[in-house]
C-alpha cells in the first residue's frame, strides 16, 4: 500500500514496525516541513541582528552588543535562553536532550552500543550510568562490562572548547564520557564493534552519516541503528543517507523502521525537530 495512503488511513502515526518505501513521509512531516521553515525565517532575523551588532561596535556600545547577542540565543535556542543556560544543555546533552524513556529503549535491545560522532560523549555516560542504575533492580546483570557503550569521534565538530572542559572538571566528570579519537568508519570495521547497536546522535550535514551507515551495514552482523536527527532539509545527514533508509540495497538488505520516539523538550535545547528512529536490517533477498 502507498505509503501516503496509509498516511490518511492510519492520521499522523503510521504503524511500526513497517518496511519503509520511497513514499514514505517518516524523514518529511508536517512538523519537519515547519522546522524547515521557521529556521530559514530565522537565518533573515540573524542577518539584521548581524547588521545592528557591526553598528553596535563600530559605536563602542557594549550594552547595544549584549542586548543583540542575547536576540541571538533566541532566535537560535528560543525565547528567554540565554547564553549560560545553552551552555548548560551542552555540557548536559551535547547537541540533542535524552530522556530514560529513551535510554531505556536503546538498553532494550540487550545488545552492546558503539556510539559513533560521540563528541564529548554525554549519551555514552547517560546510557553506561543507566546500565548501572538497573543492575540493583536485577535488570542489567548480564550487560555490565566496561566496553559494553563504546564511544567514538574524530574530534573535528566539538561543540564544547576541550582547553575549558578538560577532564579534571565537574562537568567532565559529572556528564562526559570516555571517547576514543577516532573517525567512525575506522571505528566500525574493527573486529571488536561486530555485532554491536550503531548509535549516531546527531551527526553533521554531508555524507558522513551515509557513508557510516553503508560501512556498518557491510557486515551481516551490524544490523540495528539508532539514529537521532532532523530529517529533510534538515540539520543532520544528507538525502542520500534518508534515501537509503527507504530503499532495498544491491545485496538486498533493507532497514526496518522499529519505532520513532519524541525527543524531550529542554530549556536551552533550541527549535531543532529532531528524533529518535530505530532501525533493524532485514534481508529481502538471497544473496
Amino acid at each position: 500500500m502507498n505509503q501516503k495512503v496509509m498516511h490518511k488511513i492510519f492520521g499522523k502515526q503510521l504503524p511500526t514496525p513497517r518496511l519503509l518505501s520511497p513514499s514514505d513521509p517518516l524523514f518529511q512531516t508536517s512538523q519537519m516541513k515547519r522546522g524547515v521553515q521557521q529556521r530559514k525565517a530565522d537565518e533573515k532575523k540573524l542577518e539584521a541582528i548581524q547588521t545592528n551588532i557591526i553598528a553596535c561596535v563600530q559605536s563602542n556600545d557594549r550594552k547595544c552588543i549584549e542586548n543583540n547577542m542575547q536576540r541571538v540565543n533566541e532566535v537560535l535556542y528560543g525565547k528567554g535562553v540565554n547564553m549560560q543556560a545553552r551552555e548548560e544543555f551542552l555540557v548536559k546533552y551535547g547537541c540533542t536532550p535524552y530522556d530514560g524513556h529513551i535510554l531505556d529503549r536503546i538498553l532494550s535491545f540487550d545488545r552492546p552500543i558503539m556510539d559513533i560522532g560521540a563528541g564529548n560523549g554525554q549519551w555514552s555516560r547517560a546510557l553506561s550510568d543507566r546500565i548501572k542504575e538497573m543492575a540493583p533492580k536485577g535488570k542489567g546483570k548480564k550487560i555490565i562490562t566496561s566496553d559494553y557503550v563504546v564511544a567514538y569521534d574524530d574530534g573535528s565538530a566539538i561543540p564544547l572548547n576541550s582547553e575549558i572542559y578538560h577532564k579534571l572538571t565537574k562537568p567532565a566528570r559529572d556528564y562526559f564520557y570516555n571517547v576514543q579519537k577516532m573517525d567512525g568508519i575506522s571505528a566500525v570495521k574493527q573486529l571488536k564493534n561486530r555485532g554491536k547497536l550503531l548509535l549516531l546522535v546527531y551527526p553533521p550535514p554531508g555524507e558522513m552519516a551515509i557513508d557510516l551507515v553503508k560501512s556498518y551495514s557491510e557486515f551481516p552482523e551490524n544490523d540495528l541503528i539508532v539514529f537521532v536527527g532532523e530529517g529533510v532539509g534538515g540539520a543532520n545527514g544528507s538525502i542520500s543517507l534518508f534515501e537509503y533508509l527507504k530503499n532495498v540495497d544491491k545485496d538486498g538488505n533493507a532497514w526496518v523502521l522499529l519505532e520513532s520516539m519524541e525527543v524531550p523538550a529542554v530549556q536551552g535545547g533550541g527549535k531543532g525537530f529532531e528524533k529518535v528512529f530505530i532501525f533493524r536490517k532485514v534481508q529481502m533477498k538471497s544473496k
